[in-house]
């Protein structure tokens, strides 16, 4: 399958995510797919509390990332990650040097180079990944992605669960669900899954995020826009 087909696959498309933190409602997850111009690709999320909980946190916090496509194979241009909003905000611009097999890093305090390997994602379009690998080995029990994040490499290591069925505000929708193994002794307490629904070519229709401490954070699927909802069986 040629990466033009691939890239079709993953149709353009907007979805909205209905996230909960520790049961309670806690904002929105907004996600925008899209090809440009120029044959090249963004994956932008956008995250803004809600509810009880935007009266203690009111940070925006918005990813963007640009890539271009390859043998089924994404090729990080750039990734940019802002939050504001809040007490404290935060921005960091990353831009791929493939040539020189280097990222430089800016965060408005103190600029940084670091050295990466042929196939390096970064974490925010890592899912894209998943999605175009599961589609060209849909059985494949564990995927491993090199991860430019925090200063230096991260191994992200995606491993096949069960299967199961979801339920959505759009209805019920039958998916596969995914861990997320962490490398680093700082991160074992952490935890996050995904349940992707392979009639929506592997979107993911739930996330969650467990923290250190135990917070619990849960988004689910509540519309999608570019992407046909017929898999869905309503929920009466």
């Amino acid at each position: 399958m040629s990466a033009t087909v691939c890239a079709q696959d993953l149709a353009d498309y907007s979805a909205q995510y209905e996230i909960q933190m520790n049961g309670l409602q806690a904002g929105e997850l907004n996600q925008q797919l899209e090809t440009l111009t120029d044959g090249l690709h963004r994956f932008r999320s956008a995250t803004k509390a809600k509810g009880v909980v935007a009266l203690f946190k009111r940070d925006t916090v918005k990813e963007t990332s640009l890539w271009s496509l390859s043998q089924q194979k994404i090729k990080p241009r750039q990734y940019l990650y802002q939050r504001n909003g809040g007490k404290k905000d935060k921005y960091l611009r990353m831009d791929f040097d493939w040539r020189n097999r280097s990222v430089h890093i800016d965060d408005k305090v103190h600029p940084w180079d670091l050295e990466i390997e042929n196939g390096t994602l970064e974490k925010h379009v890592y899912q894209v990944q998943l999605r175009l690998d599961l589609l060209q080995n849909p059985q494949q029990k564990t995927f491993n992605y090199l991860i430019a994040d925090g200063g230096h490499l991260k191994h992200y290591q995606i491993k096949r669960l069960e299967q199961e069925t979801i339920t959505t505000p759009l209805g019920s929708i039958n998916t596969v669900k995914f861990k997320r193994q962490r490398d680093r002794d700082s991160d074992k307490d952490r935890e996050t899954t995904l349940w992707c629904a392979p009639e929506l070519n592997y979107l993911p229709v739930k996330l969650e995020h467990i923290e250190k401490d135990g917070t619990k954070f849960i988004a689910v699927l509540r519309r999608v826009e570019g992407i046909s909802k017929s898999a869905f069986t309503p929920v009466e």
